[in-house]
């Protein structure tokens, strides 16, 4: 078996050689064409405003009698078919299209679809190959990858206006992410959609036991409608507001705004600001407070005492119990109960010293 070194084929090549029958998207090897309306559209919503998508890898035959290439897709027929559609007019893009809603490829003005046209694939080739050199390749690439996390297995069985909504919302919210709350390999591993969904749970159900479990039992609730997703999306943009602005910058990259402790932050914001379920703490939800606009430098300045208490060998005994339960299972409502009860005071106290 040969293979050829990566080439870049602009997409009407694709369409040129499905048109002439020298391009194979469904061999036998290959799943039938399933994927949902939403994902075509963000994969031809990608394409548009010109990001990368994934390589393909194609099993080339050269015939030497008709002295033609027949190209099989071994990788990727699902988005070169929906390539193919959308350049066909088979579908219009839906929601997840904010620039291009509802448009067919007929309706895209005409530099609009020249792009799309020229919109270089890259994929690599590999000549003559058996089918035994096909499922050893494949072998050899499930054998390098890592394996696939909770957020990422959520990321690939949901498509619901709840995942997406968590999507949008967590890469919004990048730039926050990367004051220390989440590092750059969490966020590629879609940790922050992880995070995120815990911070609708906190809106929706209060603070209550933790877990990714957890998380996906809620994308299981979500599946059939997200009735409160334009009350949530204000909530969780109301607070993140205001850590980004306010509350995490000057302590960037400590403790204290880790994943974990923003979490509960965030809770204790948003129970202040909108009031939250009793989620498992019962009658222990503590008093809802005044709102935040009166609030914020006084949390500041008893998060930056708090912080040094997680840093110090020895806590002071008032703040054993919130030391312990920072170090522990944070997802567990134990600690979760203990942190957000001392973030809540934190927000009502003059000082915590």
């Amino acid at each position: 078996m040969d293979q050829s070194s990566p080439e870049h084929y602009p997409i009407a090549d694709f369409i040129k050689w499905n048109n002439e029958k020298e391009l194979v998207l469904n061999p036998s090897f290959q799943r039938g064409p399933v994927w949902t309306t939403t994902a075509r559209t963000y994969l031809i919503d990608t394409i548009l405003h010109g990001y990368p998508i994934p390589k393909v890898l194609m099993r080339t035959h050269i015939d030497r009698t008709s002295h033609r290439i027949f190209r099989e897709v071994v990788d990727g027929q699902q988005r070169l078919r929906t390539i193919i559609d959308f350049a066909a007019g088979k579908f219009k893009l839906g929601v997840r299209s904010k620039s291009y809603r509802g448009a067919n490829y007929s309706a895209l003005p005409g530099e609009l679809q020249d792009k799309f046209l020229a919109y270089k694939i890259t994929a690599e080739q590999l000549i003559n190959a058996s089918d035994t050199d096909v499922l050893e390749v494949f072998a050899r690439i499930n054998s390098y990858a890592v394996p696939v996390n909770a957020a990422e297995l959520r990321n690939a069985k949901f498509d619901t206006e709840f995942s997406w909504s968590v999507q949008e919302k967590s890469r919004k919210w990048t730039e926050l992410w990367d004051l220390g709350i989440l590092g750059k390999r969490d966020q590629v591993r879609m940790i922050g959609y992880s995070l995120v969904a815990e911070m609708y749970s906190v809106l929706l159900q209060g603070v209550t036991d933790g877990g990714e479990d957890k998380v996906t039992r809620l994308y299981e609730r979500k599946k059939s409608g997200f009735p409160e997703q334009n009350e949530i999306e204000e909530r969780v943009d109301r607070i993140l507001e205001v850590m980004f602005e306010r509350v995490v910058p000057g302590l960037a990259n400590e403790p204290i705004v880790k994943r974990p402790q923003a979490l509960m932050i965030f809770a204790a914001m948003a129970h202040a600001e909108f009031g939250l379920p009793p989620g498992d703490l019962g009658d222990q939800l503590p008093q809802h407070g005044e709102n935040l606009e009166g609030s914020v430098d006084r949390f500041i300045s008893n998060l930056t005492y708090l912080n040094e208490v997680l840093k110090a060998e020895e806590p002071p005994r008032k703040l054993e119990r919130f030391y312990t339960a920072s170090k522990s299972s944070t997802q567990r409502i134990a600690s979760r109960r203990e942190r957000f009860k001392v973030f809540s005071d934190a927000l009502l106290r003059d000082s915590m010293e």
